[in-house]
């Protein structure tokens, strides 16, 4: 309706008790320099002053990749200052009315604050993307290479410092830090005209590694959005992504599961941020565990032509190896598989123990595991879950300790013991799965066969 109405004639209508002030305010916002007749009554709603606009809008047509890092350095060292104001004043005792007045005030400083620096981050995320589609050449690509210069040398703690406070950014900013941070990490993996890009990679993935903790650790801690914490789901979600994009480069997953940072960055993820209460957070967070774990492969084979990926997974078996007894013993058996754990995490937690056990890579380790007979009461408890995802995926673990031809006494004596009721369940473990699964229905028969020659 408001367009077809004059906004003379509007006020007229709507309020006539002060009707001259209000035909000011809308004849000076139609001809003066708010940029809308209603700029006045939105409070902000429908954009700044008119300087405000043509600020961004040098900013939103910049392509001075250099100049646009200085900005955000400034930028965000000013939003730093007045945030730290802000608290200060907020400690200082005030009447009712100037805390009512002020929260108001507050809300619309903070959405300032950022303002300059949440076009400047736009803005750099275009430019980083729009230059594949427009790099032919074959020298570096200008824009990436600029900016990791800008990053790593004349802008260390930028990144650090942005990762830190994710959490008071504006909602998309957020997702550009996380999409800036990810694109230089990977940009010489994917993509025609990946070459290119190897070299501006390699660099910032060494940035990375230089400046490990002061990066990773808001990482880690913006994962937790638990009670009492300032980060948020989103945030945790984007930290989620960064942290996977730091594990496709071997120098930084060597790094991870190191006895250095494993216990600070790696084993949260299985005390803590698996059992949050956010489904979205805690699934991301058990996708994360399972390329720490697995070093992002599946469990039949690494490919042969990718010398990082056999590089990586040949770490992951050595940090299983080494952390046995924390991440196994500990945390899978103790937390993860227990009867308190909820339904999620025991049936990753499963998959990802099967996986973990099937890989070539992983023998030594598959070995110990189903060697312990603690490990196989576990199993066949499971194998007794109300859940049938829950016994499906318990039976792809068993059957490793009944296939196994050195199986110990004490293993053999349980599976003895067991073995009447243990084949009669067997049998009647999902029936319906036969019919369609040829493998399942092959490998629960020799499960049994064995059992019965036992």
């Amino acid at each position: 309706i408001y367009p077809a109405i004059h906004p003379h004639l509007f006020f007229d209508l709507v309020v006539v008790g002060r009707k001259e002030t209000i035909m000011a305010s809308s004849s000076s916002s139609v001809g003066g320099s708010n940029g809308h007749p209603f700029e006045w009554l939105s409070g902000g709603l429908f954009g700044k002053t008119t300087s405000g606009s043509g600020r961004f809008r040098n900013i939103e047509s910049s392509t001075d990749v250099a100049v646009l890092l200085d900005g955000m350095e400034e930028d965000l060292s000013k939003a730093m200052r007045a945030q730290d104001e802000q608290r200060s004043d907020q400690k200082k005792p005030r009447s009712t009315t100037e805390k009512v007045g002020g929260s108001e005030q507050n809300v619309e400083e903070e959405v300032d604050l950022y303002a300059d620096l949440a076009v400047r981050l736009s803005r750099l995320k275009v430019l980083c993307y729009n230059e594949r589609q427009t790099q032919l050449g074959s020298s570096p690509p200008p824009v990436a290479s600029i900016m990791v210069h800008g990053l790593t040398i004349k802008h260390p703690t930028l990144i650090p410092r942005l990762i830190s406070n994710m959490h008071s950014l504006p909602f998309e900013s957020r997702k550009d830090v996380s999409s800036i941070f990810n694109y230089l990490l990977v940009c010489g993996y994917d993509g025609m005209d990946a070459p290119l890009y190897m070299s501006t990679m390699i660099a910032y993935a060494k940035y990375v590694a230089q400046n490990y903790s002061q990066i990773m650790r808001p990482i880690i801690q913006g994962h937790d959005c638990g009670k009492g914490h300032a980060s948020t789901p989103d945030v945790a979600l984007h930290c989620g992504t960064m942290l996977r994009s730091t594990l496709r480069h071997a120098v930084l997953y060597q790094m991870l599961v190191s006895p250095e940072y494993a216990p600070q960055f790696v084993y949260p993820f299985l005390d803590t941020f698996a059992h949050l209460p956010n489904f979205e957070v805690a699934s991301d967070a058990l996708e994360t565990l399972r390329q720490i774990l697995t070093g992002g492969i599946s469990a039949d084979s690494v490919d042969p032509n990718d010398p990082v990926a056999a590089e990586i997974s040949g770490m992951a078996s050595d940090f299983l190896a080494r952390s046995y007894v924390e991440l196994i013993e500990e945390r899978f058996n103790g937390k993860m598989l227990s009867e308190k754990a909820n339904y999620i995490n025991r049936r990753v937690a499963l998959q990802l123990l099967s996986t973990i056990l099937l890989s070539r890579t992983n023998y030594e380790i598959m070995i110990r595991y189903i060697s312990s007979r603690q490990n196989l009461v576990l199993i066949m408890c499971l194998l007794r879950d109300s859940s049938p995802h829950i016994t499906l995926d318990a039976f792809h673990v068993f059957k490793i300790f009944v296939a196994n031809p050195n199986k110990p006494d004490d293993v053999i004596k349980i599976l003895v013991n067991n073995k009447v009721k243990l084949c009669n369940y067997l049998e009647t473990l999902h029936k319906e799965r036969e019919a369609n699964d040829d493998q399942f229905r092959d490998e629960k028969a020799l499960v049994i066969a064995t059992l019965h020659e036992l």
